[in-house]
């Protein structure tokens, strides 16, 4: 009886230690500053932790995804200022990547999240800075979006990238894939696209040469609200009606004279 009882209390005691295990981001490892000349940056997120997803971000924008245990286990996206996404290594200990062709668009913040989405349900994020210096711009060139759209008009754009790249179209982060391969970007503008307030549309091509991205670049739109349309033709409508009464009595005063003469 009692070997039996003191074999349930190890049981209890590493069942809660189990449940006991951290879940943390230990290190995030982000240079503060670029300095010239320099090429590419390692930039690596150290946990202890137990998850199935982790997640890089620049400002709101994910540029990579690794997931264990899935096929394939690793995505990248494109990224303004990033030319270049390389895993160096991802694993139960930490996940290193390598960014290349960096331009003064790369300064921001830069945030590695962790979570487990299967219970028990957990999420751990941490946050650095970096700060690009003296890094030119570079293709792709992101020519011909307008300032703002309207219902009815038609979204046009034009990707200009290296020869031998495949061109990509992302809107509002997202990959628009009838439109992969082709440097012209058309479609008709919809409140669908535009997302915020103000109502936004986020345009980004990207260059991918043999299946890697190699450049990007994005460019914003307004959306242009009906309301505020009508509104300004109510008011040339009552305009023009003023006009047609100030003209009309006019000409009845003019018939008055005459009859009375």
């Amino acid at each position: 009886m009692l070997p039996r009882l003191v074999a349930l209390v190890v049981l209890a005691t590493a069942g809660s230690g189990t449940q006991a295990r951290p879940f943390n981001i230990t290190h995030l490892i982000v240079p503060d500053v670029v300095p010239p000349g320099q090429a590419e940056v390692d930039i690596e997120c150290r946990y202890d932790a137990n998850f199935t997803l982790l997640s890089w971000f620049k400002g709101h924008n994910e540029f990579f995804r690794y997931k264990p245990g899935a096929a394939p286990s690793t995505r990248s996206f494109p990224v303004l200022g990033i030319g270049r996404i390389e895993m160096v290594s991802c694993g139960p200990t930490a996940c290193r990547l390598r960014l290349g062709g960096l331009t003064e668009d790369a300064t921001g913040l830069y945030r590695c999240d962790i979570e487990r989405d299967v219970p028990p349900y957990k999420f751990e994020t941490r946050t650095a800075r970096m700060e690009i210096r003296g890094h030119e711009h570079r293709r792709p060139l992101l020519e011909g979006l307008a300032e703002e759209y309207g219902e009815g008009d038609f979204i046009q754009a034009y990707c200009r990238g290296e020869p031998d790249a495949e061109i990509r179209w992302y809107v509002n982060g997202k990959e628009d894939e009838e439109m992969r391969g082709s440097a012209a970007y058309k479609r008709h503008a919809t409140r669908f696209y535009f997302i915020g307030l103000p109502p936004t549309i986020t345009m980004q091509c990207a260059e991918f040469i043999f299946g890697k991205l190699a450049g990007s670049k994005e460019s914003k739109a307004r959306w242009r609200e009906m309301a505020h349309i009508r509104r300004e033709d109510h008011v040339e409508h009552h305009k023009n009606g003023s006009n047609v009464f100030r003209y009309h009595l006019s000409f009845m005063c003019i018939l008055s004279l005459i009859s009375y003469f």
